[in-house]
């Protein structure tokens, strides 16, 4: 995986061991050009209902030759994480491409049902906010649905992101229902000053 000069000093914290609410140990670790078969296995093992709203579509497989294929670009920084060789959760930060929204990333994120809950989520994200800062980036945002996504929306809020906006039946479940987008925001400081973090 190819990644740019400020993420090496992020890169070397790499692997590392977690602690879950529970007391159990999980390692992360960036994703690597080989973990395709462990990425389809976890994926797979998602409900459909997961599956519908992370986009997968119908092959698994498809989707993640595609992803592992971007994990070539520096736009990308991906982290797995893994319990007794098995991907238990999966998350990518994505720089958007230079030009009016290039000081900005999203972050996308997946956890297996039993470990959800467990503060693993956030374990990952604090490691994802960490890169996009060594990134440059000003700000960071997730798109979760509203209700569907309420455990998740309560967690972030917890490390400062911020419901900005609220895109009125811009999903649709797998019923075809329509269900509202929150889209969440986290404002990233520059670095630090006399006064503290700017």
């Amino acid at each position: 995986m190819e990644t740019a000069c400020p993420l090496l000093h992020v890169l070397k914290d790499y692997p590392k061991e977690v602690l879950l609410r529970d007391g159990s140990g999980v390692t992360l670790r960036p994703i690597a050009e080989d973990d395709g078969p462990l990425l389809i296995r976890m994926l797979e093992g998602l409900s459909e209902e997961d599956r519908w709203f992370l986009g997968l579509g119908e092959r698994v497989e498809a989707f993640v030759d595609r992803f592992m294929d971007s994990l070539k670009s520096d736009r990308f920084f991906a982290v797995a994480a893994l319990l007794e060789g098995d991907m238990i959760a999966a998350a990518v930060l994505v720089r958007n491409r230079p030009g009016a929204e290039g000081h900005a990333g999203r972050i996308l994120m997946s956890v297996s049902a039993p470990y959800r809950e467990r503060r693993l989520g956030t374990w990952m994200l604090l490691d994802l906010i960490n890169a996009a800062m060594a990134m440059g980036l000003d700000c960071v945002r997730m798109n979760l649905v509203e209700g569907r996504d309420a455990l998740i929306m309560r967690g972030v809020e917890k490390i400062q992101f911020v419901k900005e906006a609220v895109l009125r039946g811009f999903a649709r479940d797998m019923d075809g229902c329509s269900r509202d987008l929150a889209v969440m925001v986290k404002r990233l400081p520059r670095g630090w000053t006399e006064e503290g973090l700017c």
